[in-house]
């Protein structure tokens, strides 16, 4: 019961920020199978990373293995495992879950897509990070790893995370942009890590990182939204006028041809899509022929 708790506890966080994520995908919403399955990667990619990390430090220095007080390490050290151990082959790790697996996929068509899988890669990263620290050191360590490491891992994801969505859309000199958004994050998750080990005031250093880096995130969610082919691709959902048989929203409360009231209208009738005319049923959010969002008000 008590390894339950611990489970659940570790993984909130991650479920939590990946639901913040997700719910930002506006126009063409990712399956939620396929966002779950590239959490789950997330989760397995890091036991192998864990090992890699682990040889690359018992090369270095082996002592370090028995876990020394983080103030204990030399400058070099803490360079080492901040920069090469921990930067370069986590971020490394996440990228490939997301390259390798769920990027060729249909459903990977807009910049939005870039972010909403690399926060899956990392939060899944992240929650298996979380259940180890905890079971290490205890539950109080969810405190800060919950709203601030937890976090700081999808930050530092969406630098390459943004521009591999980007050349879904637009394939012309984005593998440069990409591998420059990899090396970013490496150097930020580095940097991020390094300024913790050092244990004096230089360690405040990470709340501006974090800030900026927070900043630099939602900068990207709204230019990947502005960035969607799919943001015009709109249709309102119509339903046939019981007196005159028009097509009408299926928001109005009167027909815009006969002036009949429309209060009970469309329910149990046929729905089309307003952009290309097709039977639609009446819960469908997209349209089945044309691919466009479905609105039932008229906002956007």
């Amino acid at each position: 019961m008590q390894f339950i708790v611990i489970l659940v506890i570790a993984f909130a966080p991650g479920v939590f920020w990946l639901w913040m994520v997700y719910r930002r995908d506006r126009y063409r919403p990712e399956p939620r199978a396929l966002v779950v399955r590239t959490f789950i990667w997330g989760m397995v990619v890091s036991i192998p990373v864990a090992l890699l990390e682990f040889g690359l430090i018992f090369i270095v220095d082996p002592d370090v293995i028995n876990f020394p007080e983080v103030g204990q390490l030399s400058l070099g050290t803490a360079a080492y495992i901040s920069f090469v151990v921990a930067g370069v082959t986590e971020e490394l790790g996440k990228y490939l879950v997301v390259r390798r697996t769920v990027y060729r996929s249909p459903y990977f068509d807009e910049p939005m897509d870039g972010l909403v899988y690399a926060s899956a890669s990392a939060l899944g990263f992240a929650s298996l990070e979380n259940l180890g620290y905890l079971l290490t050191y205890g539950w109080e360590v969810i405190l800060m790893r919950g709203p601030f490491s937890t976090l700081a891992h999808v930050l530092f994801s969406a630098m390459w995370g943004y521009p591999l969505g980007v050349s879904k859309v637009r394939q012309r000199g984005m593998r440069a942009g990409t591998l420059l958004g990899l090396l970013c994050s490496m150097a930020a998750h580095g940097l991020f890590n390094f300024l913790i080990f050092t244990q004096s005031a230089y360690s405040l250093l990470v709340i501006p990182l974090f800030l900026g880096a927070g900043a630099v995130f939602f900068f990207m969610m709204r230019r990947a939204t502005r960035l969607s082919p799919f943001r015009e691709m709109v249709g309102q959902l119509l339903v046939v006028c019981p007196n005159c048989g028009d097509k009408v929203p299926c928001y109005a409360g009167f027909c815009m041809t006969c002036g009949a009231e429309m209060a009970e209208a469309g329910q149990d009738g046929p729905a089309f899509c307003g952009k290309c005319g097709a039977t639609l049923n009446c819960e469908a959010a997209f349209c089945t022929s044309c691919g466009s969002r479905i609105l039932r008000n008229q906002s956007k």
